[in-house]
């Protein structure tokens, strides 16, 4: 018997894992200090944020409010956001091309408009400068703390953005912000 598994599936796997991680983390931190006597200190604003952060995958997102984007690894981008807010895009299979750290990419559209104003999950992307014409697939952009956006990629929430290359069809623009 044959078991299919949606592509989905992997970005559900991935927010609850998130969740799982931080929760043993914390509940491991509180016995570690409840065993020596300790007091509970008070949550960080870090442990706070995460706690209260609706996790709620999203299909979308604009595009004049993406800051910057790097790669996590060769599934997962993460996106920086204008106002503070990040997102975690599981792409829906691995992309030979993407490596930890790239952070240029030409955004293809399905919907062909050369005014594209949402970059969504049926979306798609190249990396730029790569030999192949090899296309990667959006997943669900999945929030994430400003923690857990450092700790993916290496780099401070808040270092200044990078420009990014979009692509519509034939065409290519730059949508420096």
């Amino acid at each position: 018997m044959t078991r299919n598994v949606h592509p989905r599936m992997g970005l559900v796997i991935s927010v609850a894992l998130l969740a799982a991680l931080a929760g043993a983390r914390a509940q491991a931190q509180d016995e570690a200090r409840q065993a020596q006597g300790e007091a509970q200190p008070a949550p960080s604003d870090a442990e706070k944020a995460q706690e209260e952060l609706d996790r709620t995958p999203e299909d979308c997102v604009l595009l004049n409010r993406v800051s910057r984007q790097v790669a996590a690894n060769d599934r997962q981008v993460v996106f920086f956001m204008k106002g503070g807010k990040h997102f975690l895009n599981v792409l829906d299979t691995s992309c030979p091309a993407l490596t930890a750290g790239a952070s240029r990419f030409i955004f293809v559209y399905r919907t062909g408009s050369q005014k594209i104003t949402r970059l969504c999950d049926y979306d798609g992307f190249t990396v730029e400068k790569q030999t192949s014409r090899v296309g990667c697939a959006l997943g669900q952009f999945i929030p994430i703390t400003a923690e857990e956006a450092a700790a993916l990629t290496g780099k401070p929430a808040d270092a200044p953005a990078a420009s990014s290359s979009g692509n519509s069809g034939a065409s290519s623009g730059d949508n420096r912000n």
